[in-house]
């Protein structure tokens, strides 16, 4: 008999799944788990329309020891919607790590491809130096994961207020009423953009993808009443969750020195470890004619938005091509490069391949 069993995940799973994600870390300087408190399969309708989620059971157990997600969801490529899957959420158990296991579950992966043939992409973060080895490194039995460009993520830190900068547009919130008008707008100037979603006043609203974002969660500029830039701060943390697990020595032994300092000053603490750490995404970030002064005006009248409030950190994610990056790196932030890839399941990871980029790409960090 075989020690693993594959196949989907259904909802009698959702606890082992959540689990899975909370057992499974990714070490660092601070060591965190990302987890899906109080369900796995309602935090995955951030991702797409469709979950399908692979699973590999330890025969003995019955248990869960691997998994990888599968979404559906629609976004502009070459300016046309086009249904793509984004692979997601590998998580192995320290004990079950072998190339078997991760063959036979992108075995599963490639049957479900080629019952609905689909562009597929995936995310890996440049330090994440096992699943790089592991997914790029030419094995056999898996797909070919294409490098075509790299996201900056800035996870700025939320402090004090800052000096507001001068604009020409009137800076503020949306409004409820504005719904349709900032889906509209963002439609229209994302088209051009490789990845970027396709989105739908539905969307927003109770049950859809993004109903934990509110219209009133945009900040806007306008200028004679009509749209030229938007951003929106968006808490997930009902749906998905960070947890520190464990600083480095260093930052432990400074902790309490700098949570008194923050005390005092009302700022965010760090937490202990275990503790969810506070932050938002600065998402659905779309700014008429990439006018840099404008982004810049609109991100500080953001950011001091957010200052006094319980968020460490926003995080903002732009390719590392975007014309509107630059603006971000005026602010304290902790920096982490993640490799975009295609993956390609007509190919095997043994097919050499040269890495190109892709020149307009807009992925929706706040999405996957």
């Amino acid at each position: 008999m075989s020690r693993y069993t594959f196949s989907l995940a259904c909802t009698e799973d959702d606890a082992q799944l959540r689990e899975r994600m909370a057992a499974d870390w990714i070490e660092g300087d601070i060591a965190i788990s990302l987890r899906r408190e109080p369900s796995y399969f309602a935090a995955s309708r951030l991702q797409g329309s469709e979950a399908q989620v692979v699973v590999g059971r330890d025969t003995a157990t019955g248990r869960i020891v691997a998994a990888i997600s599968r979404s559906i969801t629609t976004v502009f490529l070459d300016g046309q919607p086009r249904r793509v899957g984004f692979l997601s959420d590998l998580r192995i158990h320290r004990e079950h790590r072998n190339g078997l296991l991760l063959a036979r579950i992108f075995h599963l992966l490639r049957v479900l491809d080629q019952n609905e043939p689909l562009p597929s992409f995936a995310l890996i973060y440049d330090d994440n130096e096992r699943a790089l080895a592991s997914l790029t490194g030419a094995r056999a039995g898996l797909p070919l994961f294409r490098p075509c460009g790299r996201q900056i993520a800035s996870a700025i830190h939320v402090r004090r207020r800052r000096p507001a900068l001068p604009s020409t547009a009137e800076l503020r919130r949306a409004r409820a009423a504005e719904l349709p008008a900032l889906v509209q707008f963002l439609n229209r100037h994302r088209v051009g953009y490789r990845w970027a979603p396709v989105l739908a006043v539905d969307d927003f609203l109770p049950g859809g993808r993004c109903d934990t974002l509110r219209a009133e969660d945009f900040f806007v500029a306008a200028r004679a009443g009509q749209l030229c830039a938007v951003m929106a701060a968006w808490d997930q943390s009902t749906l998905r969750q960070v947890h520190v697990e464990r600083y480095a020595r260093q930052i432990a032994w400074m902790r309490p020195a700098y949570n008194a300092f923050a005390a005092l000053r009302g700022l965010p603490m760090l937490p202990a470890c275990g503790n969810e750490l506070s932050y938002l995404y600065l998402s659905f970030i779309a700014i008429e004619n990439d006018d840099l002064t404008l982004c810049a005006a609109l991100l500080r009248h953001v950011y001091n938005a957010l200052c006094g409030g319980r968020w460490l950190y926003a995080l903002a994610a732009l390719a590392e091509n975007d014309p509107l990056l630059p603006v971000f790196s005026g602010y304290s932030a902790t920096t982490s490069t993640v490799g975009v890839f295609e993956v390609d399941f007509r190919h095997h990871g043994s097919t050499q391949t040269p890495p190109s980029v892709t020149p307009h790409a807009r992925i929706e960090f706040a999405l996957t």
